[in-house]
């Protein structure tokens, strides 16, 4: 069998201007905090879960069903937001991020300081 005859071709280099950098590489510090808090909270919530299987087994009231849930259902819209900030850029994903600050305020708020 005798082999393709192969040609190599040139190709010229396109003109670079000037490098930029792209949207997504000035907001990873905020992306890093909100999913900080995020992860956070999950961690918060494990370990509640602890505290109240640790209760039961004590026979105890342990933290209960309203914060439980509540963690949960908070948590959960939280890591929606920060989904969405991930795969976000501009005003959207800023949105999304304060969305994460004030759901984690909220439930400070709500379950640790009231």
């Amino acid at each position: 069998m005798a082999e393709p005859e192969t040609v190599e071709l040139t190709v010229a280099a396109p003109e670079r201007g000037p490098v930029q950098e792209p949207a997504r590489a000035r907001v990873p510090v905020w992306r890093g905090v909100t999913g900080a808090l995020v992860a956070g909270w999950g961690v918060v919530f494990l370990m509640l879960i602890v505290a109240q299987v640790a209760a039961w087994a004590d026979e105890g009231e342990g933290p209960g069903a309203y914060s439980l849930g509540g963690h949960l259902v908070g948590i959960a819209l939280a890591g929606g937001a920060q989904y969405v900030a991930d795969r976000s850029v501009g005003p959207r994903a800023g949105l999304a991020g304060g969305a994460v600050a004030l759901l984690s305020l909220t439930m400070l708020w709500l379950f640790w300081w009231s």
